[in-house]
């Protein structure tokens, strides 16, 4: 680091002096007699400033003030011949490195910056490591289908923007990464990335996770324990699977995303918190306002932008190049040395219709990497089931066969009407429970109108 001093004063005497003690030294020092041109001088970036308190055209409390805002990595030590407390005070409020009197004393004046500049040197040294930390936490997505690119041009959109974002998809579409990725690429990225799976924990833990607890707050809770929200101060929350956090929670994480307020379990204080909400749902949080279970205006906080990951198998021109990511993380991990996927594994990989996802895909490539012998990972390495990968029509096929056989046997069977009839009925039922019933969505799922569905559920009496 270049060891640039600016001395913004306009008694020269001052100025000789400081130059006579810290050019030696192997300093480079540089002056401006008035504020407005020692603020033109000074750069971005760790620079020590000398400044005067009283200049002809300004106060070097507002010249210091102007320089922190501007520039927050420049150091800047007060000097003055007006020594009051409350000068003092008011000069490391904002933000002074220090404060010395005229006329000082020369072996404080190169004690004082030489500490300046030794504690620069070590931030900036932190910052380093910082960024380095951030670059190897940075999750890679990969991905080069029109799907992907449309997702990631939506996480630059809202990266930069400090504002509440949803983001909705299947199970193991990679949810947490999305998250991850647009943290990692804000101006927050210096600080924490705190996680938190409202699914995994039980509701009635989930506040105490959330907001912490103070001592005593409940039976079991010994010691003062601080939040997921507390600790994400800085940084980023992620919220994951946010319908099933219950509405009298949803509350309390309403007022917090209004005013950014909390209490602690078990406390009456107020504290303040920082840190920016982004929410995940595999659900469809328009349904879970209908039926009750999520707060309408919480669910307009959270959807601000919504960004929608598509199931693996709607960009199947990803499955081979993730397998690839994959297979090299597993090689390295657990020192397996090379391996690659046969042709008949790559083929069957494409055609699976993953279920799972992504981590599906993750796990069954890393389970084959350790447990295959050999360079090459067959189809059979990958312990999937065949029959997901099937289309419609191959398992309609496959489990029929056995059945049409005996039946074709028999003479006016029905059979046309009998197996529609079975599929038909199946089909509806299956649906329904996916929709939970909604008899509107699944019409729309089924491609059939509302009022055929409602008479064929009569027909056919589904519960």
């Amino acid at each position: 680091m270049e060891r640039e001093v600016l001395i913004i004063d306009d008694d020269d005497s001052i100025t000789w002096v400081v130059k006579k003690a810290l050019e030696p030294l192997g300093y480079r020092v540089t002056s401006r007699p008035r504020l407005s041109s020692g603020l033109r001088a000074i750069r971005e970036g760790s620079q020590l400033v000398l400044l005067d308190l009283v200049l002809p055209d300004g106060s070097g409390l507002d010249a210091l003030r102007e320089i922190k805002s501007s520039n927050p990595d420049a150091m800047v030590i007060m000097i003055t011949a007006h020594g009051r407390m409350e000068n003092t005070i008011a000069a490391m409020k904002e933000g002074a490195y220090d404060y010395i009197e005229k006329p000082f004393d020369l072996d404080e004046l190169n004690i004082s910056v030489e500490k300046a500049f030794r504690d620069m040197s070590m931030r900036e040294e932190l910052q380093k490591l910082k960024k380095t930390a951030v670059e190897t936490e940075a999750p890679q997505i990969v991905g080069r289908s029109q799907k992907m690119l449309k997702v990631f041009k939506e996480i630059g959109r809202v990266a930069s923007k400090d504002i509440t974002v949803l983001i909705s998809g299947e199970s193991g579409t990679g949810k947490e990464l999305v998250a991850r990725a647009i943290h990692y690429n804000s101006p927050r990225q210096m600080g924490p990335f705190v996680a938190i799976n409202s699914a995994s924990i039980p509701k009635d833990l989930i506040e105490a996770e959330l907001f912490g607890w103070e001592r005593g707050a409940f039976t079991g809770a010994k010691e003062k324990r601080t939040g997921k929200i507390e600790s994400a101060n800085g940084g980023t929350l992620f919220l994951d699977e946010i319908s099933e956090i219950d509405l009298n929670l949803q509350a309390k994480l309403l007022r917090f995303l209004q005013n950014k307020e909390f209490s602690p379990l078990g406390s009456n204080r107020v504290m303040k918190a920082d840190a920016r909400i982004i929410g995940a749902t595999n659900k469809d949080l328009k349904d879970a306002v209908s039926n009750g279970l999520f707060r309408e205006d919480l669910y307009y906080r959270f959807n601000v932008i919504e960004i929608k990951l598509p199931p693996l198998r709607e960009h199947r021109e990803d499955i081979l190049p993730l397998a690839k990511h994959f297979l090299k993380e597993a090689q390295e991990k657990f020192e397996t040395g090379l391996k690659e996927l046969s042709k008949e594994a790559k083929d069957f990989l494409v055609k699976y219709d993953w279920p799972g996802n992504v981590r599906e895909l993750e796990n069954a490539i890393k389970r084959a990497c350790v447990l295959s012998n050999g360079t090459i990972i067959e189809k059979r390495d990958l312990l999937l089931e065949e029959t997901s990968s099937c289309s419609i029509k191959e398992f309609l096929e496959d489990k029929l066969k056995g059945y049409l056989k005996e039946m074709t046997k028999l003479e006016n069977c029905n059979l046309y009407d009998t197996v529609i009839s079975e599929v038909e009925k199946a089909l509806i039922a299956i649906v329904l429970k996916e929709t939970k019933g909604n008899q509107l969505k699944a019409a729309k799922t089924l491609g059939i109108n509302r009022n055929t569905l409602r008479t064929k559920i009569k027909g056919y009496r589904i519960k």
